[in-house]
């Protein structure tokens, strides 16, 4: 390819300007344009003068963070050298980790995400690579970096040969975790992860099955969410059996216990929301006393009366959607005291109050604030920054925004107040596809 010289640049047959300069002459550039000395620069740096004229001369190589310091006391923008940067010290030939992978937290930190991408096109041409590739995913992930994360994880995927590679699992397990719930990509990323939960190490498996658990209620596919429950409850008895919990490198991200009643609960749910109220009590009993749970951590023991407290509170709810009006003003006084629980408390009470035919018209003005911002996500003006804001917010809980409407739609028309009844209705329609614009729609 031939080349003409256009102001200190290459310009290459294909017609685009090829950068000939390097962070080298531009520091000499800069030294010399700002009559300034070597020794005065490394003070304003804080890079040692030594090191600077090494850098100079070509025999030193730059470390990142000496790169940022220059960078600052040139008074350009952080990250302004990177794209120089990987061209001079990644692309030539294959880095060592020990420069590599402080760059790539950098630019993680950044976002500069291309260039942890141009050298990710390097890297991967060398599967010895793999490794530190999927080990830096780890430390950006533990360190929040999602979005650069997420790029290490998919390339390691992409290079991984042997699909019984735990490694390869715990790649998919991770963008499970990042994707869930907030994307449209969470679904995908559970059907990618579905078949390698096996392959995970247990104290991983237990959060990936029950996030599977989670999924499928979110759809309303009772079926496979009590599958999944079902599977999460036989682990969490397996390892306490085997007594992995005494084991000091055992770390799960909750108590064991907290597994095990979480498998029941969520089983118990999928017997509740498909009508089954008596079989739901049955498995709301499995998780109402776990004080047989050895082990004397405050944490446990925390988890152990949440469960109990859960326990009653979910019999009440599952006695009021048999047709049980006598425990309305106890469950309501429940719900005064835990205002995250309104809208499933809600729910609860209007759909027993349309299933056997009675009114509560005096619980929903007593909540009618609550119902008021529920409200906000489906009215028009409103309904992009609903959307835009569901991102923010458990799906779960828009999903039951719109559950409460589509009942209270019903509720009104029983009532004959049809124009309320038709906003309902619509409120619900919006809610729904707000959710189906991010991946959540359940069909």
């Amino acid at each position: 390819m031939f080349t003409i010289s256009v102001n200190g640049n290459r310009l290459g047959g294909d017609g685009y300007l090829i950068s000939t300069t390097t962070i080298r002459a531009e520091l000499e550039d800069y030294i010399k344009k700002e009559g300034t000395t070597l020794h005065r620069f490394a003070e304003v740096s804080g890079v040692n003068v030594g090191t600077l004229s090494g850098i100079i001369n070509g025999n030193r190589p730059i470390a990142v963070g000496q790169l940022d310091r220059i960078t600052k006391a040139m008074g350009l923008s952080e990250g302004y050298f990177y794209d120089l940067y990987v061209d001079e010290c990644f692309v030539p030939s294959a880095p060592h980790w020990r420069r590599l992978r402080p760059f790539f937290m950098r630019c993680a930190e950044l976002g500069r995400h291309d260039c942890i991408q141009e050298v990710l096109n390097q890297l991967l041409e060398d599967l010895k690579q793999v490794a530190g590739i999927f080990e830096t995913a780890e430390r950006m992930f533990e360190q929040g970096f999602k979005e650069a994360a997420v790029i290490l994880y998919e390339s390691v995927i992409e290079s991984e040969r042997s699909s019984h590679s735990e490694r390869l699992a715990m790649c998919y397990y991770r963008l499970f975790k990042i994707h869930h719930p907030d994307s449209s990509k969470g679904f995908k990323a559970a059907m990618q992860f579905l078949t390698y939960r096996h392959r995970l190490p247990e104290v991983y498996a237990l959060d990936g099955i029950l996030m599977l658990v989670e999924v499928y209620s979110l759809k309303f596919n009772w079926i496979e969410a009590e599958a999944y429950a079902d599977e999460l409850c036989r682990l969490a008895k397996a390892l306490y059996e085997k007594k992995v919990w005494r084991c000091s490198d055992f770390k799960p991200l909750r108590p064991l216990v907290y597994y095990y009643g979480k498998g029941y609960l969520m089983k118990s749910g999928t017997y509740e929301y498909r009508g089954m109220f008596e079989e739901s009590k049955k498995w709301i009993a499995e998780y109402a006393d776990l004080s047989w749970f050895e082990g004397d951590d405050e944490t446990q023991t925390a988890v152990i009366e949440q469960f109990k407290m859960f326990a009653k509170v979910n019999h009440l709810c599952v006695d009021i959607k048999s047709g049980d009006r006598s425990k309305i003003p106890k469950y309501v006084q429940f719900l005064e005291e835990e205002p995250d629980e309104v809208i499933e408390g809600l729910i609860t009470l209007i759909e027993s109050a349309n299933r056997h035919q009675f009114f509560i018209d005096d619980v929903l003005d007593h909540f009618s604030e609550e119902i008021k911002q529920y409200r906000l996500f489906g009215k028009d003006k409103c309904f992009s920054e609903a959307a835009v804001s569901i991102q923010s917010k458990e799906p779960s809980f828009i999903n039951r925004c719109s559950v409460f409407f589509q009942n209270y739609a019903i509720y009104n028309l029983r009532k004959g107040n049809y124009e309320e009844a038709i906003k309902s209705k619509l409120y619900s329609l919006k809610i729904a596809i707000a959710l189906s614009g991010f991946g959540y729609d359940n069909s």
